[in-house]
């Protein structure tokens, strides 16, 4: 398990669990999510299981100095085309500034360097410019944008299309680091 600077990743445990929901259903994490809906505990739990026994889906839990301060997971990891999606967020909102950053770098490099990932993809709901603006940071692309393509709270709103390779990557992280003050 790497560390930076206080921060690492670590699997996702029962232990967890009843946080993890209440992230979930802060109002500033779901209004940027798919499914903007409270969601219940039962739900919740099978969501969790499903985390925990399927092999096309990774999730890790962010500690910064052993205090869980966000949630990055990696879905529909496929092999044969060696490419997943992502989603992530902070939950705590007394987080270090910068904590994104880092999770965005533990996250991409467990994903790409671990994993041996070829390509990252990521949707972004299209009024959500700070997202872009996080992707971007990280070296995705823009590769498109689905259209009107969820219906919310009486209209439709677009997709952002965004994806990373593993070599960019590889060349982003050096910049990265600097930022983040490693070597």
């Amino acid at each position: 398990m790497k560390t930076i600077n206080g921060y690492k990743l670590v699997e996702v445990n029962n232990q967890y669990e009843s946080l993890i929901l209440r992230w979930r259903n802060l109002e500033h994490i779901r209004i940027n999510m798919y499914r903007d809906t409270l969601i219940e505990e039962k739900e919740h739990r099978e969501w969790l299981d499903k985390i925990k026994n399927k092999k096309n889906i990774l999730a890790r839990l962010m500690l910064y100095e052993n205090k869980p301060i966000g949630f990055v997971n990696f879905v529909d990891i496929d092999d044969k085309n060696n490419k997943a999606h992502w989603g992530f967020y902070i939950g705590d909102k007394e987080a270090p500034r910068g904590s994104g950053t880092v999770m965005g770098l533990l996250a991409l490099d467990l994903i790409f360097l671990e994993h041996g990932l070829r390509k990252l993809c990521s949707e972004v709901l299209g009024f959500n410019n700070t997202s872009v603006k996080y992707h971007e940071k990280l070296g995705f692309k823009k590769e498109g944008r689905l259209k009107k393509q969820i219906y919310r709270r009486n209209r439709y709103i677009d997709v952002v299309l965004m994806g990373l390779f593993k070599e960019d990557w590889i060349e982003r992280r050096k910049i990265i680091l600097e930022k983040v003050g490693v070597d």
